[in-house]
């Protein structure tokens, strides 16, 4: 296993935890910008696509709070580090630093994002399946 991969790994909050937390996330990053009304379009729709993107990874991670369960843990916890740590940069590097309803929304909902990502046990339920043997040659 990757040094990447054990660090993922390692933390203290379950994936049932994390699981039941995409849900809302989800919500927030959909009606967030419409609640607040953003006035830099930019702004709403990369968090109307991220949450909708969260909504996919809420339902199709396979983990007990997932529906579809296609989506390996692992990959789910990769794609919340990036997004967090993209909606924290997000408003520097879009533009909309300026907007305070804006740049409190994504650095307080990213960060928040970041700190539960890093304290999630990304793991499997199920037991990984043990790669094939192929008989050694006599």
């Amino acid at each position: 296993m990757s040094a990447l991969n054990k660090f993922m790994s390692r933390g203290f909050v379950p994936p049932q935890v994390h699981g039941v937390l995409d849900y809302p996330l989800a919500a927030i990053l959909i009606a967030g910008p419409l609640v607040l009304d953003f006035d830099y379009e930019a702004a709403t729709v990369i968090a109307l696509v991220f949450g909708a993107g969260a909504a996919v990874l809420a339902v199709a991670t396979a983990w007990p709070t997932g529906i579809v369960k296609i989506i390996p843990p692992l990959l789910h916890g990769y794609a919340d580090t990036v997004v967090t740590l993209a909606l924290i940069v997000l408003p520097f590097a879009v533009g909309f630093s300026h907007r305070t309803p804006a740049l409190i929304f994504y650095v307080v909902v990213g960060g928040a994002g970041l700190l539960a990502t890093l304290a999630t046990r990304f793991e499997s339920p199920v037991p990984s399946a043990h790669p094939m043997a192929f008989p050694k040659a006599a």
